[in-house]
């Protein structure tokens, strides 16, 4: 994407630390607010509608400004809303769990929902980009990320 998208050609290397450690201290600052402010509230479908809203928010700027300040931006607002993920992903999960002997087993299928979506993705994204292209791939994403984060509302059993 940095080559064919941004257009850093062999460059593209070179940026991939700094989007890197741009991605992770946003994502550590969001985890470190985004937890401790769910369990003030005692709620967690707020933290997660507003992380998967953060996600589509940050596509918005690669989509309409494929520079590498489009990647920062990706970069900020895609680390704040993956750790709010993060920070009450766990927590939600557990919520919905009915109370029996047989959580562990509820634990493992839940956990089989969140990563395959997440060892998927790759080569849906990659085929998207074969087949349309890159400008496609950004406004799927922020279906998808938006999606993904309506998708929490309807559960009654969390606030």
């Amino acid at each position: 994407m940095l080559q064919d998208h941004i257009g850093l050609g062999d460059d593209a290397v070179d940026a991939i630390p700094l989007i890197s450690v741009v991605s992770l201290l946003a994502t550590l600052v969001s985890t470190v607010v985004g937890g401790p402010l769910s369990d003030r509230m005692g709620r967690r479908k707020p933290v997660a509608v507003a992380a998967g809203l953060l996600i589509a928010a940050g596509l918005v700027a690669p989509w309409l400004m494929p520079t590498m300040t489009g990647i920062i931006v990706f970069a900020v607002l895609a680390g704040l809303g993956f750790g709010s993920y993060l920070a009450v992903d766990q927590a939600l999960l557990t919520e919905v769990l009915p109370t029996t002997e047989d959580n562990g087993r509820y634990l493992g299928v839940l956990n089989i929902a969140v990563t395959l979506p997440q060892a998927l993705a790759p080569a849906i994204a990659g085929l998207i980009v074969s087949l349309l292209s890159y400008a496609a791939l950004f406004p799927i994403a922020m279906v998808v990320a938006v999606a993904g984060a309506l998708a929490v509302l309807p559960i009654r059993s969390v606030r």
